[in-house]
Formats: C-alpha cells, sequence, structure tokens
C-alpha cells in the first residue's frame, strides 16, 4: 500500500512534471517566435541592419531576455537559417513523395526544383546568404553541414539518373546540381509575379535548358 506521504510525493512529482513541461513549451514558443520576428526583419532590412534590440523591439520583449534563449544575435541568424533550410526540406521531400512512385528520378528532379523555386522566392532565401558569409565560423560551419544536407537531396536524384543511362556522360553532377540551385536561388532578384510566366514557367525553362541546351552543335 502507498501510504499518505507516497500520495503526497506522487502529487508533488506529478505537479512538477506538469510545471516543467509547461515552462519548456512556453520556452519553445518564445523561440519560436523570436525566429520568425528575426526572419521578416531579415527580409525587410537585411541581416547586416538588424541588432538584437530590433528583433526584442519588434518581439515586444526586453533585450536582455533573448539571452535566456539564444546567447547572441548571431545565434538567431543561425536559428533562421536553420529554419529555412528545414521548412526547405520538407517543401522538397512532400514534393518528390508527391511526384509517386512510378515517377522517373529526372521527374522527381523536376518536382524538387519547382519546390525549392517556390520557397526560394516566398521565403525571400538569396537575401540571407550574405547572413551566411558573416556568421562566426563555427556557426557557418553547423549552417554549411546543414545546407550540404538539402542538397544532396538533388544530388542523390540527378545520381539516379545517371544510373539509369538518363544523363549524358562526362558531367560533374555537383556543378550541374550547383548551378541549376544557384540560378533558381536568385529568381526572386528579378522575378515579377504579375509578369507573364508563374514560377513553375520558370522552373520548366529551366529544366528545358538542362534537358535540349541552348546552343546548337556547330
Amino acid at each position: 500500500m502507498v501510504g499518505p506521504h507516497g500520495t503526497y510525493c506522487g502529487q508533488v512529482m506529478q505537479q512538477f512534471a506538469k510545471t516543467t513541461k509547461n515552462a519548456v513549451s512556453k520556452a519553445d514558443k518564445t523561440k519560436a517566435r523570436l525566429i520568425n520576428v528575426a526572419k521578416r526583419l531579415v527580409q525587410e532590412h537585411g541581416s547586416d541592419v538588424v541588432t538584437l534590440r530590433d528583433i526584442a523591439a519588434a518581439a515586444k520583449m526586453k533585450a536582455g531576455s533573448i539571452y535566456y534563449h539564444f546567447e547572441s544575435r548571431d545565434e538567431i541568424i543561425r536559428a533562421v537559417l536553420a529554419d529555412g533550410i528545414g521548412r526547405a526540406t520538407v517543401a522538397v521531400t512532400a514534393a518528390i513523395t508527391a511526384a509517386g512512385p512510378q515517377s522517373t528520378p529526372i521527374e522527381r528532379f523536376h518536382a524538387a526544383l519547382r519546390a525549392h523555386l517556390k520557397y526560394t522566392v516566398e521565403e525571400h532565401f538569396s537575401a540571407r546568404l550574405k547572413a551566411i558569409r558573416r556568421l562566426p565560423k563555427r556557426l557557418r560551419d553547423q549552417h554549411m553541414s546543414q545546407e550540404r544536407e538539402y542538397a544532396a537531396i538533388f544530388t542523390g536524384l540527378l545520381r539516379e539518373a545517371q544510373k539509369q543511362g538518363a544523363l549524358r556522360p562526362g558531367y560533374n553532377l555537383s556543378v550541374v546540381r550547383m548551378l541549376a540551385m544557384g540560378a533558381l536561388t536568385w529568381v526572386a532578384e528579378w522575378y515579377d509575379p504579375q509578369g507573364p510566366m508563374s514560377l513553375d514557367d520558370v522552373a520548366d525553362e529551366l529544366m528545358r535548358i538542362l534537358r535540349d541546351g541552348v546552343i546548337k552543335p556547330a
């Protein structure tokens, strides 16, 4: 039997666990809010000019309170970048899955590029590239490791296509991937949503260039 003392201890432990869970949940929500606020400020003003005080003011917090969640401004910027890559990975993976099990590697690569383009334009991803170069080496290395994992999705699809004989021989697939993704990442700098082309049209045009080429053989 559990005596009164044991019952009381059990109640105390349950209350402690509940309080701790609520505290963690609140901290997570605050951290997510700070990331979203910082992301918006970076998109609007660029990472160079956004300060810790700017983030605190926009989040309606005291600047000192931010240190409970992040060690520095650079840690927040790194979190913004990590959140972006995470969301892009989800979008690209979903697009590949939606292409269906009967799709070819080239069709899945096409779907992945479409998703990458939509994400980078909607999230103003190109504006974050300067922020990456300005991060301290430790944080930059962490981010680049995450970037490589994201890029590996695309390189993997190209390698699948190569194994199936769907690509011309002699091309460096990492370079092909970097050129394709790099071109689409910068579409946000010139794309006009009111213009004649949709984002899917732009991705389709890139695929046509990759497939057919532009210059006629001599």
